[in-house]
């Protein structure tokens, strides 16, 4: 295992089912001191190609991959049904997660990942990229150094393209587009104000696509800070839509307005008493930087800077959405739920 500083650390890639596999890929590679060792994948046809691609080695299934003492650590990139069973086996087998969101499709399962990686010493770290863009830690830090005065409500949208295949099968996705985007919000806001979710009400509904999935969402939160939220988790791009997503997060405060737009890495000020402008930093994906911290708290043998909990908090948050629009009622959080 890699513990020592300065070592490399090995990893293993278990599924390119999801598209941001190949991005987390190609993040390894880019760090001196990480190494993609081998990729295991259920389609055997698409895991030879993706390590043909990568100069990684071949394993035909999740036991041999994880067998393997040159590993360190693993990427779980699979449909989202797979992550907890996954996540539980490479913590069985000495492994550090990294896993693609959602953590998991249920509250439980996500708690049993989380319980997992604790009863093995091994980390778990929820791949929530966004907060990692340069744009997103501006808003942050602007919101915290009281720019806009006291926050009194947010306005936030993820829209996206339908990205069809498994997502839109709800026995491999746990949902569709709510389950899909809301998560990516949730771990941003619980991140800029330090605050959790208390509860939410959800309008829900296939209206788009001719799909068994949900490809519309609008969500209204609370805070535990009292700050509102709207939300839009929609697949409501079209296909030629220039980017494949969207985040997007105005936080309108006493003393002006804050307005994230992450995919354009832009963050733009208008103040009441002062100028208006528009800051861009250069970094646009936060993938790099997402990876590397996992790199370094597996080398460090320190916490990540995303938990298994930040990943369980989001998929609750997303699962009270659906349990919303099945009722018609707001759900106060936390309580166990299910997707549905």
């Amino acid at each position: 295992m890699a513990d020592a500083l300065n070592t490399t650390v090995r990893f293993a890639m278990i599924s390119f089912a999801h598209g941001h596999a190949e991005g987390y890929a190609a993040c390894l590679k880019a760090i001196p001191d990480a190494e993609l060792v081998a990729i295991t994948d259920d389609d055997p046809e698409r895991g030879r190609d993706a390590a043909e691609r990568h100069g990684a080695a071949f394993e035909p299934d999740l036991p041999t991959v994880l067998a393997r003492d040159d590993i360190d650590a693993v990427i779980i990139c699979s449909e989202n049904v797979h992550h907890a069973a996954q996540t539980i086996a490479a913590a069985g087998a000495g492994k550090h997660v990294l896993c693609e969101k959602p953590l998991a499709t249920t509250v439980a399962d996500a708690q049993a990942m989380i319980d997992a990686c604790d009863a093995h010493g091994v980390k778990l770290q929820t791949a929530f990229p966004v907060r990692f863009n340069a744009a997103t830690v501006a808003l942050r830090d602007a919101v915290r150094a009281g720019q806009i005065g006291q926050p009194l409500a947010v306005n936030a949208r993820n829209p996206g393209t339908c990205p069809q295949s498994w997502f839109v099968q709800p026995e491999l996705s746990g949902g569709g587009a709510v389950i899909d985007h809301t998560v990516h919000v949730v771990d941003v806001l619980r991140w800029i104000f330090d605050a959790e979710v208390t509860e939410v009400f959800a309008e829900i509904d296939t209206r788009i696509y001719d799909i068994p999935t949900d490809d519309t969402g609008l969500l209204m939160l609370r805070l535990s800070n009292g700050i509102p939220v709207s939300l839009d988790t929609s697949w409501s791009r079209p296909a030629n839509w220039p980017t494949w997503g969207g985040v997007m997060i105005d936080v309108i405060g006493e003393e002006g307005v804050l307005s994230l737009d992450a995919y354009r890495d832009v963050v733009e000020v208008a103040e009441i008493r002062g100028p208006s402008f528009t800051w861009s930093p250069a970094q646009v994906s936060g993938d790099p930087e997402m990876v590397r911290a996992f790199v370094d708290a597996v080398r460090d043998d320190t916490p990540p800077p995303v938990t298994g909990l930040d990943g369980l908090r989001a998929v609750e948050v997303a699962l009270g959405a659906y349990q919303s629009a099945r009722t018609g009622e707001p759900v106060a959080l936390p309580v166990a739920l299910t997707a549905g």
